[in-house]
Formats: C-alpha cells, sequence, structure tokens
C-alpha cells in the first residue's frame, strides 16, 4: 500500500527524469518510509545496503551487484573505493544503470572516513559529466547534516538536492484509518505517529481500543518489541540509561533535575544522555516560543508518538503483557488515555494552523504564571490558541482567560502585531462561542472534514 507522500514523490520524480547528474540526500528517521519510498519511484537502480561492517566486506558486498551487469567474474575480490567505483563507473558507461542508491549512507563514513574524499574525487572527474542519479540516503538526520550537508564535508557544494522526509501528519495518517469513532483518529495518531509501517498495522480495524489490544498489548506482536529493539539498536552501550531516561520523559518528567531524578542517572551526566537523543531527534528540546533565541530553560520530550506511548505504558508493564494481561493493561490505559491524548491533541492543532492557515513558525509559551498552548505568527498576525481535549464543551471563559495573557506574552516577546486572532481548538465542540474575524472555533469535527477533503 502506496499512500500520499505526493510532494516527496514529485521532487525525485522531477530529478530523476533530469538531463544532468544529480547527487540527492534523502534523510529522516528510522521507519518514516525512506526506503519504501525510493524503492517505488527509483527505476533501473542499484540498491546498495550499508550497515556497520567493515569496508572490505561491504564494497565486496555492493560489488556482488555490479558483477552479473558487466560480467565480471564471481571470484573478483577489491580492496579499495577506487577500485569499486571504476566497477560501478563502468556499469554507468554501458548504460546498464542510471541510478544509484545508497541506504542507511552514513554507516559508510563512520567507519572509513575516506570513503566521502574518494566519492568526492570520482563525481568530479567522472560521475557529474554522465546523466547518472545518485541518492544517498540515511536515517541519522543529525549524522547526516554533518557528514553531507555541512560546509566541512567532502560533497559540500555537489549535491543538487536534499530531501527530510517526515512523519506523515494528522491529516494524511487518516487516510489509512477505517475508525467509526472520530476520536479514535486522535488516539491511533497518538500511538503510530504517521509511521506508514505502523498505520498499516491500525488501517483494517473500526475501533482503537481493539486494534491497541491486538497489536500492543498481544505477545508476538511486532509493535509490542519494536520499541525496545529501536532503542537498543541506537544504544548497544549502556541502553539501561536511555530506557530509564526515556521512560521518565513518557511519565512527564520535563526538566534534566526531574528526568535525573526519576531515572537514577546522575544529574551531572544528564546533559551527555539527552545531547544525543536529540541528535538522534528520538527527543525534542522545547522552550517558550520567541522571535529571538530562547533564553529560558527548556523541557524535554519525546518526539515520537509511538516511542512516547511505548516508555509510558508497554516498557514498564511488559510483564503482564508477557504473562496474557494485555486486557487488564488496556483497562489501565483508558485511565489515563484522556491526559496522554490531550498532548497529541495540541500537536494536531498546530499542524492544523501550519497545514491549513500557513503559519510555518508554531510553538508554546509560558512564563512564572502563565501558559499559551499555540503562539504563531505569520505576516505580522499573532496567531495565539488553546488547547482543550475533554468532553466537555468550550465556552467564553477560556477565550477570555486566553485574552488576560496576552499583555504578558507581548511584554516577552517585545513585539508589537497588526492583528491577534485567538484561535480555540475543542474534542467536543463549543458552548456560548461565536466565531468573527479574531476567534475561530475548531472542533474535531472540522479538523477531520478538512483534512480529509
Amino acid at each position: 500500500m502506496f499512500i500520499n507522500r505526493v510532494k516527496e514523490r514529485k521532487f525525485l520524480e522531477r530529478k530523476l527524469s533530469s538531463k544532468k547528474a544529480e547527487l540527492i540526500v534523502i534523510y529522516g528517521r528510522r521507519r518514516v518510509g525512506k526506503t519504501f519510498l525510493l524503492e517505488h519511484v527509483v527505476r533501473n537502480g542499484l540498491f546498495f545496503t550499508a550497515d556497520l561492517s567493515g569496508s572490505t566486506m561491504l564494497m565486496n558486498r555492493f560489488l556482488n551487484e555490479i558483477k552479473e551487469l558487466i560480467n565480471l567474474p564471481e571470484t573478483l575480490r577489491i580492496n579499495s573505493w577506487e577500485e569499486f567505483f571504476s566497477f560501478l563507473n563502468m556499469a554507468i558507461d554501458l548504460r546498464k544503470v542510471t541510478s544509484i542508491v545508497i541506504d542507511e549512507f552514513q554507516y559508510i563514513p563512520y567507519r572509513d572516513e575516506t570513503f566521502l574524499s574518494v566519492f568526492q574525487r570520482w563525481w568530479d572527474k567522472e560521475f557529474s559529466k554522465k546523466r547518472v542519479n545518485f541518492i544517498l540516503c540515511g536515517s541519522y538526520s543529525g549524522m547526516i547534516e554533518k557528514i553531507a550537508l555541512s560546509h566541512n564535508s567532502p560533497i559540500y557544494g555537489r549535491r543538487t538536492g536534499q530531501y527530510k522526509i517526515l512523519p506523515m501528519d494528522f491529516g494524511d495518517s487518516m487516510k489509512f484509518f477505517k475508525f467509526k469513532k472520530k476520536e479514535d483518529n486522535v488516539l491511533a495518531y497518538g500511538v503510530t505517529d504517521g509511521i506508514p509501517l505502523y498505520l498499516l498495522e491500525f488501517s483494517e480495524y473500526t475501533n482503537f481500543w481493539d486494534a491497541l489490544k491486538e497489536k500492543l498489548l498481544t505477545p508476538g506482536e511486532f509493535l509490542v518489541e519494536e520499541g525496545k529493539f529501536l532503542t537498543l539498536e541506537e544504544f548497544k552501550k549502556d541502553p539501561s540509561n536511555y530506557f530509564s531516561i526515556l521512560t521518565a520523559i513518557a511519565n512527564g518528567k520535563t526538566t534534566p533535575n526531574e528526568i535525573a531524578n526519576e531515572s537514577g542517572v546522575e544529574y551531572k551526566n544528564i546533559g551527555t544522555y539527552l545531547a544525543r537523543l536529540l541528535e538522534l531527534e528520538l527527543v525534542k528540546k522545547e522552550q517558550p516560543f520567541s522571535l529571538k533565541k530562547p533564553r529560558k530553560k527548556a523541557f524535554y520530550y519525546i518526539n515520537d508518538e509511538y516511542l512516547r506511548f511505548f516508555f509510558r505504558y508497554i516498557y514498564p508493564y511488559q510483564e503482564m503483557i508477557y504473562r496474557g494481561l494485555g486486557s487488564r493493561l488496556l483497562e489501565k490505559i483508558k485511565l489515563t488515555i484522556s491526559q496522554y491524548a490531550s498532548f497529541t491533541f495540541e500537536k494536531i492543532s498546530k499542524q492544523y494552523l501550519k497545514r491549513h492557515i500557513g503559519v510555518e513558525k508554531v510553538g508554546r509559551w509560558w512564563d512564572a504564571g502563565n501558559e499559551i498552548d499555540i503562539v504563531g505568527i505569520k505576516d505580522n498576525i499573532l496567531y495565539v490558541g488553546e488547547c482543550k481535549w475533554t468532553n466537555k464543551k468550550v465556552d467564553g471563559k477560556v477565550l477570555n482567560n486566553l485574552r488576560k495573557k496576552i499583555p504578558f506574552l507581548l511584554k516577552d516577546l517585545k513585539y508589537e502585531p497588526t492583528k491577534i486572532i485567538y484561535y480555540l481548538f475543542s474534542k467536543n465542540g463549543f458552548k456560548d462561542l461565536e466565531e468573527n474575524d479574531e476567534v475561530k472555533c475548531i472542533d474535531l469535527n472540522k479538523i477531520i472534514s478538512i483534512d480529509t477533503l
């Protein structure tokens, strides 16, 4: 099943139909669908997948993909990237291949610092003069930005395009769902995070709780172990501290001091662990919305909805699942799912402003005594909003309380907008509130109806 990714496909199709050499960097976090996208779009291509094997093993494994194309002997072995690129160049000249994809590309320069310099020489001398497409695809955004996109990279200035593949937003994720209750779409998004592989696991269900019980609370299902395997894969050294830190954050500990106390990791070391989690985009650092560089203390939260759910509800109770007590755990989850989903609904509300209003810079704001869920700016118009994931209808009190916070916000921002527009987002509608040019009332029904157009 291939759903959406229209912008990404158009970008790749345009690049691949170019009449000149293309060097494209595709990156994004694990499981986001990069490889599936490339396999769907790239034709007449060679696909190489790197790992942490040594260079000699990798280059000979890659060479095996070329041998049949240019009639090389099966017993041939090489010992340098120079040799590999010479044979690859031969395959390109014979028009046996027009596109080369190196997946998990970041592993090669991680193990062999000479790779990029050798590739750069071949690009300058040969590949850049031919009609060939090179796609370097990687999973670690921070690492890819350093080795392929930064000024210090040997291939800096040579790439012809780059695209960061993001998880699908709520609107696109809903195209996978068949739920009868509209709120189930939000709950499912709060577990799958717009990752196509996870969305597919929920795609045949009409009830969220049935999907959750069968796919995350039943022994043997891959989503039961996925969070553990992903974390172990990233942190082969010292995994226990990362598990403890992620569990602490998933349970509402958001400052370094709180995280250290809850996880048992020494405070002096917590910054190192958080920096690594930030680099891998598993954790996000949030500071109050600002037009300048924020100076206030930061909060940390898990950037991946699936991992947030996993470390909140699955990992701490995995013994219950293994013992076949998924039904009991399900009832336990129901007690706090509304609180959990409120964060997801806030995320969806911000996406609404970006997707339908075009507000690119959106965040939260707080000071010592006030907090505003949504703050954004577009064309000197200030957008402020509150999100309420409760069964109670939102009334004028919420709007009045929001208005009272504005002077504190403007003072902190040192900013005078030409106009302020208030957005109220509600799970269950509104009471005694009317929309006008400055007040917008958006309930879940409206979000879903607009996003499914």
